[in-house]
């Protein structure tokens, strides 16, 4: 009986959104944007975090929890930060780590080494610091709108990339534009991916297309803690 609990619970939990909060940055920076949070409202975002009690894990921990019921600390979070822009390592990172925080990373393979974006020495420094690093595939395209060989090549070359840089597994994906179908989801278990975080539109408790909340330069702090209350208890 408790066994048929869990797998109905387990079944409603994947209509609906994730046992943790799963927050999704860009940048950080000095203006804010669309795409990019101010450093003063970050740094006051991760110290009401910490100040509230909330822990951050990886999507790699949410994975095992689910999956072996590994042990998750009270008031876990994760942290995800999309595109691979420099000031992951220059500002991000520096702040985490003040902080004793870990965030998820999702670089897009073809932009490595662009202007503005992260070089491989910057990408494996913060998987060397104890950050998750995913895909968010080879040239960030709209996957719903590719045929199914596009979207293939685009979830393996880039996750093959990383795993070669790396040296290690890559397992975590984030889809562009937050933008997932159930042939899209399909198609990243079969490429390898074991877990992928999508957003408000069409992410759920799935773990191939995890709901996040945006935080963004337009992002209140009154909005952001309302957001998370929820979590408080």
């Amino acid at each position: 009986m408790r066994g048929l609990l869990c797998v109905l619970l387990l079944a409603g939990c994947m209509r609906a959104k994730p046992e943790l909060p799963i927050l999704n940055y860009h940048s950080v920076g000095a203006a804010a944007d669309d795409y990019t949070v101010p450093v003063a409202a970050f740094e006051e975002q991760l110290d009401w975090l910490a100040s509230h009690g909330f822990h951050t894990v990886s999507l790699h921990d949410l994975a095992e929890w689910r999956q072996r019921r590994a042990p998750l600390p009270d008031k876990a979070i994760i942290l995800t930060f999309d595109d691979g822009k420099a000031d992951a390592l220059g500002i991000v990172l520096p702040a985490l780590r003040k902080r004793g925080m870990r965030a998820s990373f999702f670089v897009i393979t073809s932009l490595v080494g662009r202007a503005g974006y992260l070089t491989w020495d910057g990408v494996r420094a913060l998987a060397d610091a104890g950050m998750e690093i995913g895909s968010h595939t080879a040239t960030h395209p709209r996957l719903p709108d590719l045929s199914d060989e596009r979207v293939q090549d685009e979830l393996r070359e880039s996750r093959l990339r990383l795993q070669a840089e790396l040296h290690r597994p890559v397992e975590a994906l984030a889809y562009p534009y937050n933008s997932v179908r159930a042939r899209i989801q399909e198609a990243a278990r079969a490429a390898g991916y074991r877990v992928a975080v999508a957003g408000v539109e069409h992410g759920s408790a799935d773990l191939l297309s995890l709901r996040r909340t945006p935080v963004n330069g337009p992002t209140r702090f009154e909005q952001f803690a309302a957001e998370l209350a929820p979590s408080q208890r």
